[in-house]
């Protein structure tokens, strides 16, 4: 009895915290908005583009890192794997376009585009993992994944080179809030080592 009124205790106490906004979630609004603004400004001088860069958003939200060292470390990761991708799928894609063109047998259409998509998968694992893209290697080839199967006949060059400038624009904006707005470059680790004593030490004494 007295351990569910314990449990009920705890959870009513958990309910009663108020919610954390922290600086990093502000960061990850602030990059959505600075994100639309930009691509704004780029739709002016290219009206035909779609009105929200989902790109954009969601890899300037992914690289909002713990710190501004981790946003740029993983942000040029990121760009390396995209070109890495757009440079083994690109070829693929274009090859495979060609090919079904020629085909009016569904099955066989089918059939060419898994094969792309294999190879292509397997390419662009290979290569990610040969230029030191380190964990972004899956990364690399579901781009491969969604070039091939999203845009078989829908002007692939266009796409790829939108694709890996909404990249490396959403790592930019990254970039610009975690780094150069708003730096942080992690806890003091004395800090972190000094709390623990400081804590053993009122232990200690309370004895």
């Amino acid at each position: 009895m007295n351990g569910e009124r314990d449990i009920h205790k705890e959870h009513h106490l958990h309910l009663e915290q108020p919610i954390h906004i922290g600086m990093r979630k502000v960061k990850s609004v602030l990059a959505v908005f600075v994100g639309f603004c930009l691509w704004q400004l780029i739709r002016l001088v290219i009206p035909g583009l779609e009105v929200h860069p989902i790109y954009i958003y969601i890899y300037g939200i992914i690289e909002m890192r713990e710190t501004s060292d981790k946003t740029i470390n993983f942000g040029l990761r990121r760009i390396k794997a995209t070109f890495t991708a757009i440079a083994v799928g690109l070829p693929l894609l274009i090859v495979s376009a060609a090919i079904q063109e020629k085909m009016t047998n569904e099955i066989l259409v089918v059939l060419i585009q898994l094969i792309t998509i294999l190879l292509g998968v397997t390419l662009a694992l290979v290569a990610a993992d040969a230029v030191g893209c380190k964990n972004f290697c899956g990364l690399a080839a579901a781009i491969v994944v969604i070039l091939i199967v999203s845009h078989t006949y829908d002007e692939p060059i266009f796409y790829s080179c939108l694709r890996a400038f909404e990249t490396i624009l959403g790592v930019f904006v990254a970039w610009l809030i975690n780094v150069k707005w708003f730096p942080y470059t992690g806890k003091p680790a004395a800090a972190s080592q000094e709390q623990p004593k400081e804590e053993s030490a009122k232990t200690e004494s309370s004895k």
